[in-house]
């Protein structure tokens, strides 16, 4: 239901490259190929489709990029079905997202098509998460992975997700990957249930098909499990248990089927449209300017909405900053040399994977990333980093806390996990005001538009969708602060693999 509002409460086309995805959607499953543009490109072709998809590349040019501006100065949304002809940008992307959404597009292929694959969009993650929820609540008895995957959950998530773009999706798939890892490798390595070995196939698999770049996150996670897991271990289970066989095996394929596709199609293929590069500097000048957009990048990663137009109030950043600062602090504290290496690896390469990958090809295309490419990775971080945190205190951790009252320290791991799940819920709250109202009134208009109906307006309505988001969201909340509160706390007794670990 949050990812439905949040469908409503932007504009069609307001998400980053919103309309060639859907124009993309409709013509793969309408058997609409595209044809060469002139002059030939290796990234663009031109697709016809009806008027009343094609306008979307026209309705948001006079507001996107330009946050003062609302979205009431846009023209009506024709309902058309003449031909129309338009390059698109993405036809080389994998088609396994755009075949599921594209199939609204056979009830409609005007306005109410759109807002269908929105919410097809919407079902799709909110099916990835709810895998989630459910691995924790069946195999988990940490209480902080219920609170990371609500940390995973920036205004950003929320945003993509309920958009027609496969970068929601793909966030949405890895938070549930990251979960069914750090439960396979913390909790049930030494027997894994057959159920969640099916489940670990199953979403390991589709990532890979999702994006570009899915791939690499899907090698990440599995060398994150192989090594927490222990190898020796893991290759003997695979060798004696056929879910493991087959999971594996399911995972391979995928992979090879996406690589197949990404090299045979182009997809790593971009324009040229990054920030431009000086063509002599040398390797040094190139890292330099680079790093120079990691803040914003880790910026985005919480929320930079629309077209990278919409600032969120410095509430929501702060938050979002000080919680996962902290997460990352006490897992290296408590966890041991293993865990230590993989939540200090997974962060430092959500630095430096989009820093080498940028670099590279900085003097062509110039500063092309942005965060919510890195955010399969950066939310696999914070999760393997909370499950550490909800582990049973190690021997050092434990001299700590001799002095305290276990009663008492069980008390306040509650209370802290539950008051950040308080906090987010109030952050996400205000992110979602400040992006309707950027789009109602503009970025400065009004503060109370929704009680004079002022501006743009959702389909549901400006306080309607308003009350019915700040409702969802604080049920969602209630809900995971309810199960961190009543779930049973992991034993503090040190098992004899952790002893000698």
């Amino acid at each position: 239901m949050s990812l439905a509002c949040w469908s409503f409460a932007d504009p069609l086309a307001a998400a980053p490259d919103e309309q060639s995805h859907l124009i993309h959607a409709y013509a793969l499953d309408h058997g609409i190929f595209g044809f060469p543009t002139t002059p030939p490109s290796k990234v663009n072709v031109d697709v016809t489709v009806p008027m009343s998809l094609y306008y979307s590349a026209i309705y948001p040019i006079c507001w996107h990029q330009n946050p003062k501006v609302a979205a009431t100065c846009s023209a009506p949304w024709p309902t058309s079905s003449l031909p129309e002809t338009l390059p698109i940008y993405v036809d080389h992307y994998p088609p396994l997202y755009y075949l599921v959404v594209g199939t609204a597009t056979y009830v409609s292929h005007e306005r109410s098509g759109i807002y269908m694959m929105r919410l097809i969009s919407c079902f799709m993650g909110a099916f990835m998460l709810a895998i989630a929820a459910y691995a924790i609540a069946r195999w988990s008895r940490r209480r902080s992975l219920y609170m990371a995957m609500y940390v995973a959950l920036a205004p950003e998530a929320y945003f993509l997700s309920s958009s027609v773009t496969p970068s929601g999706f793909e966030i949405m798939t890895a938070i549930s990957l990251w979960t069914l890892v750090a439960i396979f490798a913390l909790e049930q390595r030494d027997d894994p249930p057959r159920e969640l070995v099916v489940l670990l196939g199953v979403v390991a698999s589709v990532l890979g098909l999702i994006r570009g770049v899915s791939p690499l996150w899907v090698f990440l996670a599995g060398l994150t499990l192989v090594f927490l897991a222990g190898p020796r271990q893991l290759v003997e289970q695979v060798r004696t248990r056929r879910d493991l066989q087959i999971a594996s095996g399911a995972i391979v394929v995928s992979a090879l089927l996406a690589t197949t596709w990404i090299f045979t199609q182009g997809t790593l293929n971009i324009l040229p449209v990054g920030a431009a590069v000086p063509k002599n500097a040398s390797m040094f000048t190139v890292i330099h300017i680079v790093s120079s957009y990691i803040q914003g990048w880790l910026r985005e990663m919480v929320g930079i909405l629309g077209w990278l137009d919409t600032e969120l109030p410095g509430y929501v950043y702060q938050s979002w900053y000080t919680i996962v600062i902290g997460v990352l602090v006490v897992a290296l504290w408590r966890g041991n040399w293993r865990e230590r290496v993989v939540v200090a690896s997974l962060t430092a390469m959500v630095v430096l994977i989009p820093l080498a990958l940028v670099a590279r090809q900085a003097k062509v295309l110039g500063v092309v990333w942005q965060g919510r490419d890195t955010m399969p990775l950066a939310v696999g971080a914070v999760i393997m980093a909370a499950a550490v945190c909800g582990a049973p205190a190690r021997r050092r951790a434990r001299r700590a806390a001799q002095r305290f009252d276990p009663q008492l320290r069980r008390q306040v791991a509650r209370v802290t996990l539950v008051g950040i799940v308080a906090a987010l819920a109030v952050a996400n709250m205000f992110a979602f005001y400040t992006n309707l109202r950027r789009y109602a009134v503009g970025r400065y208009g009004s503060k109370f538009f929704f009680l004079h109906a002022q501006g743009w307006s959702p389909p549901t309505g400006q306080f309607a969708t308003l009350l019915v988001y700040g409702l969802v969201t604080a049920a969602l909340a209630g809900v995971l602060m309810i199960w961190i509160w009543f779930s049973p706390a992991p034993d503090d007794s040190l098992t004899a693999l952790e002893r000698i670990r």
